[in-house]
């Protein structure tokens, strides 16, 4: 229309602008109101409620916010659009501030409004909303009783729905769907039994009720006596052995797919990742017609789980260069592997790839980037990043703690948790033992308790093994091993090998040779191939001059073929990562630094016997 040089009127920009809302294409639409700009219909109504539409459904809630208070006439709907897109964004908050004040409302007011509550789970906010409307939908009571079934309440549902004048197939399969979710398939299924007319959403929400059960052969005998089939039934089916690791039946029931969707590929490449078999994943990968971002992240979350990080990275590349966009689930993925490598240079390069691509760092994204900076070594980086991080999560706050704990920095780790319940963000239990490692690290005894007491006292938070675990580990490490002992024999849970093992390490550095023993003792029961316990007892045995214990214990390694892992050190140098390990052959460049190093200490020799003569 350009090029043949015909110019846009009142009604092209709509029509363009929406269909740029369509497909969310925010550059192309952001290049459209350009236009608008220059054009004279820059204050006409309906160009700017479309404005308002193409900012919302892109994401950018702020940049649409800007076009509804520059409208002169705000119509229902663009209240009604504006309202749609905090809820969408999770500001429920300044949705209801513009909900109440609105001029007037209609139903799709309502109903954007208790549909939001229902899904974020404030189901109290909604009722109250659903009791004042004048007048309600089908839409309106499928909302309420959503919410309901989300938070686990069927009662309230129930009653809900037998007060619903009008049914729909929608209300059944929230209902079963619901009963399912709550471990209620046999009432499901009752409900199901009762609908007047069976549909596709009836039949698959019994049968992704049974398969959640992990009642694979119920689900697989309704999927069998179904009258017609569609993609979703198959891919629940699919789903169902998957998980149920029956993978086998899984490709089975996919071969016989006339039609197979993206999503039934993904699932079945995410099944063979989860067994480890990632050959196989790799092939359906590239048989895959086309992928999606899914399948991307399936497969490089699989390399990842079954210790391939390089080929993870590997992967990740070769997205990017088939022109691929990585969401915030594969680059929290790819910084994580790079964290656990220790790649320093990727992981910057990965966050300035970030960065130009506008990711927010308020999600996972966010959490793994403090996560990688800190692992690699470079927690200044670390801090320095959080500190710029305008909306803090729990999350955020946890990988920080644990960043500085890991460094040894206990008042750093105890500072940061001060700021977190400061900043009204509730710790729960990751940021306990998070805290409780930085204390153990760093020999703060004191404040490890008073923070094991404060997470049951204040915050009402049961202690798991490994809270116990940290604690076992800080008394430990400080020389309180009778104090360390006494807690673990009155913990109301069984120990594991974690907790013994902490109390042998220190039990060696210590010289207490009671307690190593009765540790040793329990370790060989719980991980009777693990050589560590072997090596540190003996260790102690040697330090305590006792010789034939000592060599008792390597003749029992020998007796049950336990070999010592090997020690490991790595460097990385110009973005790559060397690993050394003991009883590794040298190679020919390693024997040239030996040998110049060599011939460097003898020159400096030299060097120094010259001097002493002139001297």
């Amino acid at each position: 229309m350009w090029q043949n040089l015909v110019r846009p009127d009142k009604f092209t920009f709509p029509f363009v602008l929406k269909a740029c809302a369509n497909i969310r294409a925010l550059e192309e639409g952001k290049q459209i109101h350009c236009q608008v700009l220059k054009s004279p219909f820059r204050q006409d109504t309906y160009v700017l409620d479309s404005l308002l539409l193409m900012y919302s459904k892109c994401g950018k809630i702020e940049d649409a916010r800007l076009a509804f208070d520059l409208l002169p006439h705000k119509r229902l709907i663009c209240w009604n659009m504006m309202i749609d897109g905090y809820v969408k964004h999770g500001d429920l908050d300044t949705a209801r501030e513009l909900f109440d004040y609105m001029p007037q409302r209609d139903i799709f007011s309502w109903n954007v409004m208790i549909d939001g509550y229902a899904k974020y789970e404030q189901i109290g906010a909604a009722r109250n909303l659903f009791d004042e409307m004048p007048i309600r939908d089908i839409i309106s009571w499928n909302s309420m009783i959503a919410g309901y079934a989300k938070c686990g309440d069927m009662e309230s549902a129930k009653d809900l729905f037998d007060q619903m004048p009008l049914k729909d197939v929608v209300t059944w399969g929230i209902m079963i769907n619901g009963y399912s979710k709550s471990g209620h398939v046999e009432i499901g299924h009752c409900c199901f039994e009762k609908v007047p007319h069976k549909s596709l959403i009836t039949w698959n929400s019994l049968i992704r009720g049974y398969a959640k059960c992990e009642s694979i052969e119920s689900a697989y005998k309704l999927f069998a006596i179904m009258p017609v089939k569609n993609s979703v039934s198959y891919n629940i089916m699919l789903d169902a052995y998957v998980k149920g690791g029956k993978i086998e039946m899984a490709y089975q029931l996919f071969n016989t797919m006339a039609d197979k969707d993206i999503v039934a590929w993904n699932v079945m490449i995410d099944g063979y990742a989860r067994i480890g078999n990632m050959e196989f994943a790799r092939v359906l990968f590239d048989t895959l017609p086309y992928r999606d971002i899914i399948s991307w992240n399936a497969l490089i979350s699989g390399y990842k789980q079954n210790g391939f990080p390089e080929e993870a990275i590997l992967l990740f590349c070769e997205m990017l260069e088939s022109g691929g966009k990585p969401d915030c689930c594969t680059l929290a993925t790819v910084l994580s592997v790079i964290a656990d490598l220790g790649l320093y240079v990727q992981g910057t390069w990965v966050h300035a790839y970030a960065e130009r691509k506008s990711y927010p760092v308020s999600g996972m994204v966010g959490v793994s980037l403090i996560d990688m900076y800190s692992k690699c070594g470079y927690v200044g980086m670390a801090l320095q990043f959080f500190n710029h991080i305008p909306r803090k999560t729990r999350d955020h706050w946890n990988s920080m703690i644990s960043g500085v704990a890991i460094h040894g920095f206990g008042s750093l780790a105890v500072s940061l948790f001060e700021q977190m319940e400061l900043s009204n963000v509730e710790p729960d239990d990751i940021t306990f033992v998070n805290i409780l490692n930085a204390c153990s690290h760093a020999g703060l005894v004191h404040e490890g308790q008073l923070y094991f007491e404060l997470m049951r006292s204040k915050y009402r938070l049961c202690p798991t093994i490994q809270h116990y675990g940290c604690m076992v580990d800080l008394l430990s490490r400080s020389g309180g091993l009778d104090a360390a002992m006494k807690l673990v024999t009155s913990m109301p849970i069984r120990p594991n090998d974690v907790v013994w093992r902490a109390l042998l390490a220190a039990s060696t550095n210590h010289g207490n040779t009671e307690i190593a023993e009765r540790a040793a003792r329990h370790l060989f029961e719980l991980e009777p191939n693990d050589s560590s316990s072997y090596v540190l007892l003996s260790s102690i045995y040697v330090s305590r001059c006792q010789f034939e214990s000592a060599s008792k214990m390597w003749k029992l390694m020998k007796d049950r073929s336990i070999r010592k892992n090997p020690g490991c050190s790595s460097i990385e140098l110009h973005g790559e990562v060397h690993e050394f390990r003991v009883g590794d052959s040298l190679d020919d460049d390693v024997l040239k630094i030996h040998h110049s190093l060599r011939s460097i200490s003898q020159d400096l020799m030299m060097e120094d016997i010259g001097g002493v003569e002139e001297d």
